[in-house]
C-alpha cells in the first residue's frame, strides 16, 4: 500500500488523520463514563471538587491550540463555579476566518487538544513524582517498520512502566500521583459534542494538506522515512491512548470505592 503514489498518499492521509480522532474518540467515550461515575458516586459538585483540575486541563488545551492557530479568542473560562446554571463546566469561545486554511485546519487540533494536553500532564505527573524511568528509545528499538505493529508491545511497556514507578517512588508520592490522576482523569478526557463538531470543521482542509505533503513525499522519493515516521507516530499513540485509559480506570475505581462511604 506504500509502493504506488495513491497507496501511499491514501495511507498517509489515514495515519494522520484517523489515528488521533480514533484513539480520542475511545479515550474521550471512556471519560465521559468516567464522569457520569463521579456525579452517581459522588454527586453533582464533586465535578468541581474533585475534577476542577482535570477541567481546567481540559479547557487550557482548547485555549492554548486556538492561539497557536491564529484564532480570535473571545472568552475563557477554566472553570465555572455556576455551571448549573449554564450546564458547562468551562468554555472557550474562539473565532477565526474560514477563508484562511492555517486557520480552518486549526479546528482539528483545537477540537482534539484536551487529549493530549491531559495525557501531557499525567505523564509529567509520572516522571516528576514517580520518577518513572520510561525507555522511549527502547520502545523505539523494538520497533520494525517490516513486521506487524505488536499492540501487546506497546500495552505491557506502559505497565512495566508504572509497575517501576510505583515500586520505585515513597507511598507519599505514590498517594499524591494517584489523587491527581483521579482530578485529571475523571473529567479531564470528556470530550464534548461541540468538541467533536469543531475538530469535524477542520478534517477536511487538514486532509487536503496532508494530500499536498504525501504527494510531495512521494516525489522526492523520502517515502522510508515517512514510513519509519508512521511506525512511530501510531506507537506512541497507542501508547498515549493505553496511559490514558488506565488512568481513567484508576479513576473510576477509587471513586467507585469512595461512593460506597459516601
Amino acid at each position: 500500500m506504500w509502493d504506488s503514489y495513491f497507496g501511499f498518499v491514501i495511507t498517509f492521509v489515514a495515519v494522520f488523520t484517523l489515528v488521533p480522532y480514533l484513539t480520542s474518540l475511545l479515550t474521550s467515550w471512556l471519560g465521559h463514563l468516567s464522569k457520569i461515575t463521579l456525579v452517581n458516586n459522588l454527586g453533582n459538585n464533586s465535578q468541581l471538587v474533585v475534577g476542577g483540575l482535570g477541567v481546567i486541563i481540559h479547557e487550557l488545551g482548547h485555549a492554548i491550540f486556538a492561539y497557536l492557530f491564529g484564532h480570535q479568542v473571545t472568552k475563557v473560562q477554566l472553570l465555572n463555579l455556576n455551571y448549573r446554571q449554564s450546564g458547562s463546566l468551562g468554555s472557550v469561545d474562539h473565532r477565526y476566518n474560514d477563508r484562511n486554511v492555517y486557520q480552518l485546519l486549526g479546528n482539528f487540533f483545537i477540537g482534539l487538544a484536551p487529549y493530549y494536553t491531559c495525557s501531557l500532564a499525567l505523564y509529567f505527573l509520572q516522571k516528576f513524582l514517580l520518577k518513572a524511568q520510561f525507555s522511549v528509545t527502547s520502545l523505539i528499538q523494538g520497533l520494525d517498520v517490516n513486521t506487524t505493529l505488536s499492540f501487546q508491545m506497546i500495552f505491557e511497556s506502559v505497565l512495566d512502566n508504572l509497575k517501576s514507578s510505583f515500586a520505585n517512588a515513597s507511598w507519599a508520592m505514590v498517594a499524591l500521583y494517584i489523587l491527581l490522576t483521579i482530578m485529571i482523569a475523571s473529567t479531564g478526557y470528556d470530550l464534548s459534542r461541540n468538541d467533536f463538531m469543531t475538530v469535524n470543521k477542520g478534517i477536511l482542509p487538514w486532509v487536503v494538506v496532508l494530500i499536498v505533503f504525501g504527494s510531495v513525499f512521494y516525489w522526492f522519493n523520502i517515502r522510508t522515512a515517512i514510513i519509519s515516521g508512521s511506525v512511530y507516530f501510531i506507537s506512541f499513540s497507542i501508547l498515549f491512548m493505553i496511559h490514558a485509559i488506565i488512568s481513567i480506570v484508576i479513576a473510576m475505581l477509587v471513586i467507585k470505592i469512595l461512593g460506597m462511604f459516601n
